[in-house]
């Protein structure tokens, strides 16, 4: 009899330990699934609750001179391709590190092209109109590309692109600009171009109401 309850106890010791070691080594495997799956709804929630403004916070508030709207003429040497198409009130989309935005206001919209008999130069393009941003204020929001995913995302309310001064946001670089005013008419431009001309979009939000 005391031999059985002898071997009694090392079959229950030994089996407590091998259910012991079991359950540390499935541990990690658990914990890399649970990770997973907490990446996954984490991802699932951000892109579930996109931004639905651009945050100005960080911009310094420009009290410099604006001229009147659209503001920036289009730099030495370079001009509209066509007719610039220029609305009282209009939605854009911006792009965000966050998606892309939409914003209400007065908007200006062009293709840019060089003078006759001047060469496109993209570079020139780019800095002429970031000179005349910043030293209306402005600061850079933006620079990149846009997913195809996220332009699907919006192609049923962004039904003006193809116009007068669309973007191609998925094969080239787009610069989002903003001009902060304490009187909450601010101002965004976005810009993009390749090797034989631009695109530029300028909105402008109203004036808050006193």
């Amino acid at each position: 009899m005391k031999m059985k309850r002898i071997l009694m106890s090392v079959i229950l010791i030994s089996s407590f330990f091998a259910c012991n070691k079991s359950s540390r080594a499935d541990t990690p495997a658990e914990k890399s699934e649970l990770a997973k799956d907490t990446s996954l709804i984490m991802n699932e929630a951000r892109s579930a609750h996109l931004a639905d403004s651009i945050d100005l916070s960080k911009v310094p508030f420009s009290e410099k001179e604006l001229g009147a709207f659209p503001v920036f003429d289009p730099p030495a040497d370079l001009v509209p391709l066509n007719k610039p198409l220029t609305r009282d009130f209009d939605r854009v989309f911006f792009p965000t590190r966050e998606g892309m935005i939409p914003i209400e206001g007065k908007v200006y919209k062009a293709f840019i092209t060089g003078v006759t008999g001047k060469e496109w130069s993209l570079p020139y393009f780019e800095k002429s109109y970031k000179d005349l941003i910043t030293a209306a204020g402005g600061a850079l929001l933006f620079q990149g590309k846009v997913p195809q995913k996220e332009l699907d995302r919006i192609k049923d309310e962004a039904t003006y692109f193809g116009e007068e001064g669309s973007i191609d946001y998925t094969n080239n670089v787009v610069k989002v600009y903003a001009i902060r005013r304490k009187e909450g008419d601010h101002l965004f431009v976005q810009l993009s171009g390749y090797s034989a001309g631009g695109s530029i979009q300028i909105l402008q939000l109203p004036k808050a109401a006193k």
